[in-house]
């Protein structure tokens, strides 16, 4: 799961364009018209363009494989996800980039609602929003502001390695091995179709990503990216699993695939 990157999209992981609300085409569904309850592969795909200093441009396309899980509630169907792997891929390979296994494991398990949607061309609408993810530091006590120094007090020693924020290892040739401490906020919505009772499909937008880079092992690397969305990449599917599926059976269902 290499990574070319100071940053996590949920994702990866995971800016560009919100979820909208239902249209008036659009009514939210009363009756169940396909089950959905169950255990899910969801794959997410997003794209970013990062600018960083010394390093250049590059584009990351990153592929998200996650565990999930959907629930029929009282209140409405609500969906859970824990995040398994992450696969990043830059479109210049002079670096290598690893997200420690503390990183993955760290990522919050998280619960939400999912909306079931009738559209006017009689197809079953699906929505969803993962709500915001912060990586690296604690957003009741940042209050809005993303930090931008290991001193302040919203940051965290997150993945629990003895180091400030979230870390990820770089290898640079020249420079060799080395370790970025960084802090990181998105916010990812899906929006998609239900194919049937066993798949649904659509794309994923990113509606907020920040990052700073608070530390490094070599100053050098201690800048700032500039991040923005890149095109493409930006796809979503979820297809049915068995029940009491691990991490462990949504990596190997994941082999192959991007």
């Amino acid at each position: 799961m290499g990574r070319f990157i100071w940053m996590f999209v949920g994702l990866v992981c995971a800016v560009s364009s919100l979820v909208q609300p239902a249209s008036a085409s659009e009514d939210p569904l009363t009756e169940k018209p396909v089950e959905l309850s169950g255990t899910w592969y969801l794959r997410i795909r997003t794209a970013t363009d990062a600018k960083i200093p010394i390093i250049g441009t590059t584009h990351i396309r990153s592929t998200t494989h996650l565990l999930a899980t959907i629930e029929d509630t009282p209140s409405g169907l609500k969906q859970t996800q824990q995040t398994c792997s992450v696969d990043n891929r830059p479109s210049r390979s002079i670096t290598r980039t690893v997200l420690p296994e503390a990183f993955i494991a760290h990522l919050p398990i998280k619960t939400y609602p999912v909306q079931i949607t009738e559209k006017a061309d009689g197809t079953i609408g699906y929505s969803a929003d993962l709500q915001q993810q912060y990586v690296g530091y604690d957003g009741a006590i940042a209050n809005g502001t993303i930090p931008d120094s290991p001193k302040d007090p919203a940051v965290t020693d997150w993945d629990e390695d003895g180091y400030p924020g979230a870390s990820v290892l770089v290898d640079i040739p020249l420079f060799g091995h080395i370790r970025i401490y960084l802090v990181q906020t998105n916010h990812t919505f899906l929006r998609g179709v239900v194919m049937g009772t066993d798949r649904v499909e659509g794309t994923t937008h990113l509606k907020l990503l920040d990052q700073r880079t608070i530390g490094a092992d070599n100053r050098l690397f201690a800048a700032n990216p500039k991040l923005t969305v890149g095109t493409g990449h930006n796809h979503f599917e979820m297809m049915r699993t068995k029940e009491g599926a691990t991490c462990e059976d949504i990596v190997r269902l994941a082999e192959g695939s991007f």
